[in-house]
């Protein structure tokens, strides 16, 4: 019950992935052991502890609400003697309590980032603009997954917009989840999936300089 306690119309709304699904994610965003993954809004910690045992990669999590974290960090205490309990190798886990936008720590592991998870279904648009922002620090090749896109369907690049951070993701992938894989609904879903690279702005740019300007 404490996990409900959040005030409607912020970003600070609390949702679950459920295993299958996140197992799923994981797996197309081709994470593996030797890689980092990071969980923007990690609540309480679930999809870095799955990450961290069914693929054994490094897993970072930052959550900001209280009572998310309270049961992040007694998982985060557990997860280690279980795993060895069970003769389980898995990767290292680290769940902190902040402002994703503004935790250094968190900050310092994007750079490093193989995959990125951003559950944004109850985001504002400000927020995920301010998200994208972030998306600046990743290393091209960064796998990023998300309930809802951060790049419109027909978005182009123009010389209006060309600096937009938008056009660093590439490879768009919009996937179907089927019913009971949230924690919110029963019903079906998508999300979607893409990686930062700068290919197809530099394409852009490279086209742009041999045609001829206008007078």
């Amino acid at each position: 019950d404490s996990l409900k306690a959040y005030q409607n119309g912020t970003d600070n709304v609390y949702g679950e992935l459920l295993p299958p699904l996140v197992s799923e994610m994981l797996s197309i965003a081709e994470l593996k052991s030797d890689q980092v993954f990071v969980d923007l809004g990690s609540g309480v910690g679930n999809v870095c502890l799955q990450a961290a045992l069914e693929i054994g990669c490094e897993s970072w999590g930052c959550e900001v609400m209280d009572n998310p974290c309270k049961l992040a960090e007694l998982q985060a205490k557990e997860f280690p003697a279980r795993a060895r309990m069970w003769g389980l190798s898995v990767g290292k886990v680290h769940l902190l309590k902040g402002d994703f936008l503004a935790n250094e720590k968190i900050g310092q592991a994007l750079k490093r980032a193989d995959v990125v998870l951003v559950n944004n279904q109850a985001f504002s648009p400000d927020l995920n603009s301010k998200i994208m922002d972030r998306f600046l620090d990743l290393k091209d090749g960064c796998r990023i997954i998300s309930l809802k896109p951060f790049k419109q369907e027909g978005y182009e690049i123009s010389d209006r917009n060309q600096y937009d951070p938008r056009h660093l993701l590439v490879d768009e992938r919009k996937l179907p989840f089927y019913s009971k894989c949230v924690s919110w609904t029963d019903a079906p879903g998508e999300y979607h999936i893409v990686r930062k690279s700068p290919e197809r702005l530099q394409q852009y740019i490279d086209e742009n300089t041999k045609r001829p300007r206008r007078c």
